[in-house]
């Protein structure tokens, strides 16, 4: 944890890309099980992102950190919702 501190304090965009997903793994994967929805762990970039995966429609759902942005998807007939904790 000290070390992942170190990062974002010197360098917030070097910390987020060494923690992130690519875009390519994230829409190979998608693609690889025929899915539309992927939801995982924090990246720090705890949202609900839509993206195009050839002709589908996809989304990628990012929980929030357990530290700092706790969050919670919610799902329902009506659809999804991720809410801060």
């Amino acid at each position: 944890m000290a070390r992942q501190r170190e990062m974002i304090d010197g360098d917030r965009a070097t910390f987020e890309s060494v923690t992130d997903v690519t875009p390519a793994a994230v829409e190979a994967t998608l693609a690889r099980h025929g899915i539309a929805t992927l939801i995982h762990g924090h990246t720090h970039r705890p949202a609900i992102h839509a993206l195009q995966v050839g002709d589908r429609a996809c989304r990628r759902v990012v929980l929030g950190d357990w530290f700092e942005q706790g969050s919670v998807l919610r799902v329902d007939r009506d659809g999804m919702a991720l809410s801060a904790l």
